[in-house]
């Protein structure tokens, strides 16, 4: 079998092109490969809206150095983001691409999770001291405030990683389980799981029928496909229908 997962040096080439590009500097602070998966499939996201006409600016560079957030951990105003902007029928839309960022719950007010990437509506990060009983502070975004949402995961495609990925959409976008439509303005990705490896008979079955019966990208092969996937032509095929 071909194996799903690229060198670590490929990776980092392309992550360094990429942010180069917005005549920035990656700060290198990520140790797994997965780290470097997860912020390959970062950039992704940020190119899906570059595709679709958005303006994409990068935020909060530290001495025009780009620090991806690698873990849950830590304060969202310490690491960089993007922004993409766009108008409609003479109004402008602002929305920040964030790392690892706490979400409220679609449920409870008071639940939160963290997906790995997050379309959220620009300005709207929150700070708590009231969340952990240490005090230490705590930044989010209510449900309200988040567009969509995407985790990405390092392996091959197995059943239960897949099944999983639907108790998350059910938590922060209950509406899609429910069935309901979701309506905005703009165009923007539908909910994605992202996985570097090459599904099997069983997983793309399964892939099959959960993207037929919600609106949800589940997305194999991402390692040796995530550019034709994420590709201009192909863009619209991932966003919310």
């Amino acid at each position: 079998m071909t194996s799903p997962f690229k060198e670590k040096t490929e990776l980092q080439n392309e992550i360094k092109t990429f942010i180069n590009k917005y005549k920035s500097i990656v700060i290198n602070q990520a140790d797994r490969m997965s780290d470097y998966f997860e912020m390959s499939c970062f950039n992704l996201i940020v190119q899906f809206y570059e595709h679709e006409g958005y303006t994409v600016t990068v935020e909060n560079l530290n001495d025009n150095h780009y620090r991806y957030k690698c873990s849950t951990s830590g304060v969202q105003s310490n690491f960089s983001h993007f922004k993409v902007s766009k108008f409609v029928d003479g109004s402008l839309h602002d929305f920040e691409i964030q790392h690892n960022l706490n979400v409220g719950s679609s449920h409870n007010t008071e639940i939160f999770t963290t997906p790995d990437i997050s379309i959220v509506k620009a300005n709207c990060i929150k700070e708590s001291t009231e969340y952990y009983l240490s005090k230490k502070r705590f930044t989010y975004v209510e449900n309200d405030a988040m567009i969509s949402f995407c985790e990405v995961k390092n392996f091959n495609p197995f059943p239960e990683l897949v099944f999983n990925f639907i108790g998350v959409v059910n938590e922060l976008r209950k509406e899609i389980i429910n069935k309901e439509k979701i309506a905005f303005e703009t165009i923007h990705i539908a909910p994605s799981l992202m996985i570097s490896g090459k599904g099997n008979k069983q997983t793309n079955k399964i892939k099959e029928e959960l993207e037929d019966r919600y609106d949800l990208n589940i997305i194999y092969e991402l390692f040796y496909s995530g550019v034709s996937i994420f590709s201009k032509a192909n863009h619209l095929a991932l966003a919310y229908k």
